[in-house]
C-alpha cells in the first residue's frame, strides 16, 4: 500500500519532467504578428476583366429558317438564359422555337416532337438535358444531322445533365470535370481565360474569351479552343491539352463545355460577345437537305413567300384547292397558277400521263416513270 502511494506521488513529478523536456526540444519562441495595415476601401481592387467593345452587325439571311431548341428533357437552363444567343439568331432572320416548352414529356411524345420539329428546322440546339436521350430519339437526331442539319451541344460541369447519351453518337464526350488555372484567371481560378484557337469560321475575330464553369471535351473531331498550358482538370492527374470547344465527327456538329459565358454579365467580357455572334452565324448557315417526308416544310412560310400550284389538267382543280388549304395550315401561302414561274417554289399536281412536262425535274431527282415507278428515296 505504501509503495502504491509513493508511485502516485511521483506521477506529477514525471509529468513536469516530460513537459519540460518537450518544451526545451520543440519550443521555438513565440509569435509576434506583423503590424496591422489598413487599406482604404476605395483602394481595394479585385482582378476582373474589362468588357469587350464588340457590336453585333448581323447579315440577315435571304432564306428564313428555324433553330429548334430542346426543352423537353428537363433541361438545366431557362429561356431567359438563352436570350443572348436566341436574339442573335433572330436578328439573322431565323426563328427560334423551344420544343417541349420546358415540360418533361414521355419518350413517345418526345420522339414525336423531335420528328415534327426537325422536319422544319435547319439547326438543333441541345443544352444540358437532365433526362437521357433514348435510342429512338438519338436516331431521329442522327437522321437530321446526316441530311446536313446543324447540331449544337452545350454542357456545363456546374449543372446536372446527361448530354453524353446523345453526344457520344457524334464522337463527342463531355468529361465530368471542370478546368481551372491558378496562374491566370478572372476572380477565382475556375474562371479560366482561353487565348488559343483553331482557325475556323467559329473563331474568326476571337482573340481571348473567359469561361466561368468550363469542362473538357474528348472528341473525334477537331479542338477549336485550347486552354493554356497551366490549366488543369479536376479529375485528371496528368496535364494534357484541354479544349472546352470542339467539333464532332462531322462539320455540322459543334460541342461547347460551358454555358455561363453566354449569360450576363459574363457575355460582355473579352471576346465572349463576338463568339456568341459567331455561334449564331453557325446556326443560321445550315444547308440541310430535305426529303419527301419533310413536305411541305421545305417551302418558305410568311406573307412575302409562298408557292405556286401547277395543275397537270383542269380536272385536278378541286384537289389543287385542297393542297392550297393544306399549305395554309403550315403558314405557307399559295395560289393555283397556269404558268410556271422559275423564281418561285412550285407544287406540281398531275397524273401519270402528266409526267412528261415535269421530266427534267424527275430525272434530276432520280425518279423514273415507266411501266413501274422508281425512286431513290423509298
Amino acid at each position: 500500500m505504501a509503495r502504491r502511494l509513493a508511485l502516485l506521488a511521483l506521477l506529477p513529478v514525471f509529468a513536469v519532467v516530460a513537459f519540460g523536456v518537450a518544451f526545451l526540444v520543440f519550443y521555438r519562441g513565440g509569435y509576434d504578428p506583423p503590424a496591422q495595415v489598413e487599406v482604404p476601401y476605395d483602394q481595394l481592387t479585385a482582378p476582373h476583366l474589362a468588357p469587350g467593345d464588340f457590336v453585333d452587325t448581323p447579315v440577315v439571311r435571304v432564306k428564313r429558317g428555324l433553330v429548334l431548341v430542346d426543352a423537353m428533357h428537363s433541361n438545366s437552363f431557362t429561356e431567359a438564359e438563352f436570350f443572348n444567343l436566341g436574339s442573335r439568331v433572330a436578328n439573322r432572320g431565323y426563328d427560334v422555337e423551344f420544343a417541349g416548352g420546358f415540360t418533361p414529356s414521355p419518350e413517345a411524345l418526345r420522339v414525336q416532337l423531335l420528328e415534327e420539329g426537325l422536319r422544319r428546322a435547319d439547326s438543333l440546339v441541345v443544352v444540358l438535358p437532365r433526362l437521357e436521350y433514348t435510342v429512338a430519339e438519338a436516331a431521329v437526331v442522327e437522321r437530321f444531322v446526316s441530311k446536313g442539319g446543324k447540331l449544337l451541344l452545350i454542357s456545363d460541369p456546374g449543372r446536372r445533365q446527361r448530354i453524353n447519351t446523345l453526344a457520344t453518337r457524334f464522337g463527342v464526350e463531355f468529361r465530368p470535370d471542370y478546368l481551372y488555372d491558378v496562374a491566370e484567371y478572372d476572380l477565382i481560378f475556375r474562371n479560366i481565360i482561353v487565348r488559343e484557337f483553331q482557325p475556323d469560321e467559329l473563331t474568326v475575330g476571337v482573340d481571348a474569351i473567359t469561361l466561368y464553369s468550363a469542362g473538357s471535351i474528348r472528341s473525334s473531331g477537331p479542338g477549336l479552343a485550347f486552354a493554356s498550358e497551366g490549366t488543369r482538370s479536376s479529375v485528371l492527374e496528368d496535364s494534357e491539352e484541354f479544349y472546352p470547344i470542339a467539333g464532332g465527327n462531322a462539320r455540322n456538329v459543334l460541342a461547347i463545355a460551358d454555358f455561363t459565358f453566354m449569360v450576363p454579365p459574363q457575355n460582355t467580357l473579352l471576346d465572349n460577345d463576338r463568339l456568341i455572334s459567331n455561334i449564331a452565324d453557325y446556326l443560321t448557315s445550315s444547308e440541310r437537305e430535305y426529303e419527301l417526308a419533310d413536305f411541305p416544310h421545305f417551302y418558305e412560310s410568311g406573307p412575302d413567300n409562298g408557292a405556286d400550284i401547277l395543275l397537270g389538267q383542269p380536272s385536278l382543280w378541286d384537289t389543287g384547292i385542297q393542297i392550297k388549304n393544306g399549305l395554309s395550315d403550315y403558314g405557307i401561302s399559295s395560289e393555283v397558277r397556269g404558268i410556271e414561274d422559275l423564281s418561285r417554289d412550285t407544287v406540281f399536281l398531275g397524273l401519270y400521263e402528266d409526267a412528261l412536262p415535269m421530266s427534267r425535274y424527275l430525272q434530276a431527282a432520280g425518279v423514273r416513270i415507266g411501266d413501274t415507278l422508281g425512286t431513290p428515296f423509298a
